[in-house]
């Protein structure tokens, strides 16, 4: 049976356009990769992009919230509030 360790939506697109990328990467996790790759009957390159898009997902949202954050501090200081008062609005809110 086998099994899934990467939760991707879709690989890459038919016709998209690629480049080629020389990475450095320790032995241990090339073959965690491998292991990995076996494991869902793939290619390790192909674990290795989809933990890429996973990755940038989590951090797309995370960069999303932040944007907002800059946003909203910089109109409500052109409005007056005081950056102790957003200070204490943020700290609240973020974490």
């Amino acid at each position: 049976m086998q099994q899934t360790v990467c939760q991707c939506q879709s690989s890459a697109k038919e016709g998209a356009e690629v480049i080629t990328v020389t990475l450095e990467m320790p032995v241990g996790l090339r073959k965690q990769l491998e292991e990995a790759a076996a494991v869902e009957g793939s290619d390790y390159r192909e674990v290795l992009l989809c933990y890429a898009r996973q990755g940038l997902a989590g951090s797309s949202a995370k960069l999303k919230r932040e944007q907002f954050v800059e946003h909203a501090r910089e109109v409500l200081t052109r409005h007056g509030v005081q950056t102790n008062v957003l200070d204490e609005i943020f700290s609240k809110f973020l974490y």
